[in-house]
């Protein structure tokens, strides 16, 4: 009877993590693809940003694959975001522009909240 228990826990919980998303599904595309969702751009538009969010992908993994310090790659990384960035922003018409801008402060709020307030390993600084 323990044994039977035990299965069908073990095919429950199984279940569970197979409905969850991958960790990492916050990474990369995921919050984009919802940030320019609401922003009903063109098939030309949608095809300028993913060309964008490529080289920037590809950008920020040859940085994070390379020897600088953490605080080196994190300024790198926040230099490539905001030049990738504003070549989005480029291509988006000013009404696009606007929503865009205030997705991105809605989301950089949420990422605050989920980090309480504080960087990594809970240490306070500036984000």
């Amino acid at each position: 009877m323990k044994v039977l228990q035990f299965l069908l826990l073990f095919m429950f919980v199984g279940a569970i993590a197979k409905a969850q998303p991958p960790a990492d599904s916050t990474r990369g595309r995921g919050p984009r693809v919802d940030m320019f969702k609401d922003l009903n751009l063109s098939k030309d538009q949608q095809d300028k940003v993913k060309a964008i969010q490529d080289k920037q992908r590809e950008e920020m993994e040859t940085l994070r694959n390379s020897s600088l310090s953490r605080e080196e790659q994190r300024t790198k990384m926040m230099d490539i975001r905001k030049k990738y960035n504003e070549q989005i922003e480029a291509i988006l018409t000013p009404e696009q522009k606007e929503k865009y801008k205030a997705k991105q402060k809605e989301m950089q709020e949420q990422m605050q909240r989920r980090q309480g307030g504080g960087g990594p390993g809970g240490q306070g600084g500036n984000n």
